[in-house]
């Protein structure tokens, strides 16, 4: 962990201590936290294994590897409530925030030495959720045995993020994109969060036509044509998708890829005002939520090198992540008002420029189709071919 960041994890540990004992001693602030309502989000409404929960036994981007240090951290992945938190030698884990003694949440415990400890009865458990020690019965005893956190799943730490495998079969090799591993480019993590199902948020992504009328009002997809066709080829882990009549304008491309490791690839022009170099490369990673919340990574590339490297990267922190969030705060009001895809898809009408989102929904059926029998949930129906205006 580099340095700055150990001093502010360290900083951020000891306020929460003194606060801690100051409502202990005084009682200052325990009125406002008894009146406070509940903290965590209401359950799940779907099945697991429901594709509109997300695709299962895949590799998704959890965060940077300093979203988690000494202290557990809770998160909702594909509608489970789950623990991230690291061990004694640094290795993150994953498993269920459910501790199997009497349900409370293993991320309000502690880590002691290399087991995640439930603070309501100090049972302990070891990063592949077996139960090491119940304080109750003298700590390791033969309940202990035959004791388990329900769910675990792997996590790689990987170019600086920390990288987890979401499913029932054993994990596939996590193969990065290049960018990550290319010291060619300088890099910005960016993670956001939208109240929207994780295929309204992809559907946006390859919408290539909402940029010129969505984002007209931005620095980077201002200008361009409003009337064009839009190409889909498919390649061997996906697809891409871009204008007939235009490129290197606007938002004009973007390569999807669909496997292990789902996530998309485009390009963004800059304009002078953003320093030197080619246009900005973004890859995208979807982390679903739950039914109506996904999580978004963005992390931004340039290839820059040298004097442009510091240029682009000093504009980047003063001003240009700014606009970049202006971006994707349009993408986030606009698709937290769709919320849900059988919301959004209740009464659609299609058009030339949707190539792309019913290339997607064909892309994936089989998919979900598969993962829909595998949990033994009911096939859905089939809708009616879409036919595109032209």
């Amino acid at each position: 962990m580099p340095a700055r960041l150990a001093l502010e994890h360290t900083a951020r540990a000891l306020v929460g201590r003194v606060r801690g004992r100051v409502s202990q001693y005084t009682g200052i602030g325990n009125r406002q936290i008894a009146r406070r309502p509940p903290a965590w989000p209401p359950l799940a409404e779907l099945p697991k294994g429901d594709p509109r929960l997300g695709l299962r036994d895949r590799w998704y981007l959890l965060g940077t590897a300093d979203a988690v240090h000494d202290t557990p951290v809770a998160t909702r992945l594909l509608g489970e409530d789950l623990v991230l938190w690291r061990d004694g030698s640094g290795a993150p884990h994953l498993m269920a925030d459910l501790c199997p003694h009497r349900g409370a949440r293993l991320s309000i415990g502690d880590v002691v030495g290399d087991e995640l400890r439930c603070g309501y009865h100090h049972w302990r458990f070891d990063g592949s959720g077996q139960c090491t020690s119940v304080p109750s019965q003298g700590g390791a005893c033969s309940l202990a045995e035959r004791t388990k956190v329900s769910v675990t799943y792997p996590v790689a730490e990987e170019a600086g993020y920390l990288w987890a495998w979401i499913g029932e079969s054993s994990p596939a090799a996590l193969r990065l994109p290049a960018e990550f591993t290319d010291d060619r480019y300088s890099t910005f993590p960016e993670s956001v969060e939208w109240g929207a199902n994780w295929m309204l948020a992809l559907e946006n992504l390859v919408d290539l036509m909402h940029a010129p009328f969505l984002h007209a009002r931005s620095i980077t997809l201002n200008e361009g044509i409003t009337h064009d066709r839009v190409v889909v080829d498919d390649h061997d882990d996906g697809f891409e998708v871009r204008r007939r009549d235009q490129a290197g304008t606007n938002f004009d491309w973007i390569d999807i890829h669909t496997g292990d490791l789902a996530y998309v690839r485009l390009d963004i022009p800059l304009p002078p005002s953003a320093g030197p170099g080619p246009p900005l490369r973004i890859l995208g990673f979807l982390t679903p939520r739950d039914n109506a919340a996904t999580l978004v990574h963005f992390p931004r590339f340039r290839e820059v090198a040298g004097r442009e490297r510091r240029i682009w990267r000093t504009l980047y922190r003063l001003r240009l992540r700014g606009t970049h969030l202006h971006v994707l705060n349009q993408d986030k009001e606009m698709l937290e008002s769709l919320r849900t895809t059988d919301e959004a898809r209740r009464d659609e009408h299609l058009a030339q420029a949707d190539r792309p989102v019913v290339h997607l929904r064909r892309a994936l059926e089989a998919d979900f189709e598969a993962q829909r029998a595998r949990f033994g949930l009911a096939t859905e129906p089939q809708p009616a071919p879409v036919a595109l205006a032209d």
